[in-house]
């Protein structure tokens, strides 16, 4: 399953006198949880890929868990994703032989490949 917390806060964090700042992180934003490595179970940190697209260690207060769950969510926003031709055609395609709308068809692929938040929690 996939793990995935929201930041709740970014603050400078001291740690062995010095003070360190993230700029990778946004309050609000959701972020991608990875296993920690061995040895950093009791380190208060959690590894999460961050703003730059690589893991890195971040205290664990700075995040709060998604419950990560199936079901139906109501939609509160929207997004315009724009195609070329040959992607069209070929979703075109998908949905026609799936008999289904493209909007329908993505969304499908969308709940089979990712653990999204039940209720945007």
């Amino acid at each position: 399953m996939n793990r995935y917390v929201k930041c709740r806060k970014n603050d400078t964090y001291f740690k062995d006198d010095l003070a360190h700042t993230f700029a990778d992180l946004s309050v609000g934003q959701v972020y991608k949880q990875m296993a920690l490595y061995p040895g950093e179970a009791d380190s208060g940190m959690v590894r999460v890929i961050d703003g730059s697209g690589e893991p890195y260690l971040y205290p664990a207060d700075y995040f709060e868990p998604l419950l990560v769950k199936g079901g139906v969510r109501p939609a509160d926003q929207q997004f315009t994703l724009r195609l070329d031709e040959i992607t069209k055609g070929v979703l075109h395609a998908e949905a026609v032989a799936a008999k289904k709308s493209i909007s329908a068809l993505l969304r499908e692929w969308i709940d089979e490949r990712l653990d999204l938040p039940e209720n945007g929690n």
